[in-house]
């Protein structure tokens, strides 16, 4: 016997959580949960994204309990083809470790990707774009 939990959701918190205990061991049985950023895990598993469709932005599963939920509020329970993928997922990176290279921290290089497009659209003009980073090490050489 087992309890699992799985949560995917693509909006907001953008995440993918899996979690997994063994309860025939009893109250020695260790959780093992997991928690991978949405967009890089549906790179590695891209059928998750057909189940996140349309107006669908969470995906969740509590032992025997699921639900999926839409932006317009409504919630209802998952299908069962929905739900044994769901589990094998929960099954292949709590127990399997599959997908443990994603937990890896984000380079320097990927850090600073990531800052860059949290403020310019990729749609702006790059000659009126403002080189923070630039501005920012020519005021530190100024403090000096």
């Amino acid at each position: 016997m087992y309890s699992i939990k799985f949560n995917a959701i693509d909006t907001d918190g953008n995440l993918v959580y899996c979690y997994y205990r063994n309860l025939s061991e009893g109250k020695q049985a260790v959780p093992v949960e997991r928690s991978f950023a949405y967009d890089k895990f549906i790179e590695k598993e891209p059928k998750l994204a057909d189940y996140l469709e349309g107006d669908i932005y969470s995906l969740y599963i509590e032992d025997n309990y699921t639900e999926q939920k839409s932006l317009d509020g409504s919630y209802g329970p998952l299908s069962d083809e929905c739900v044994s993928y769901c589990k094998e997922l929960v099954t292949k990176a709590c127990q399997g470790l599959a997908y443990d290279d994603l937990l890896t921290p984000p380079s320097v290089d990927d850090q600073i990707d990531s800052f860059i497009k949290e403020f310019f659209d990729e749609d702006d003009n790059p000659a009126e774009q403002k080189d923070f980073l630039a501005d920012f090490f020519k005021e530190l050489e100024e403090d000096k």
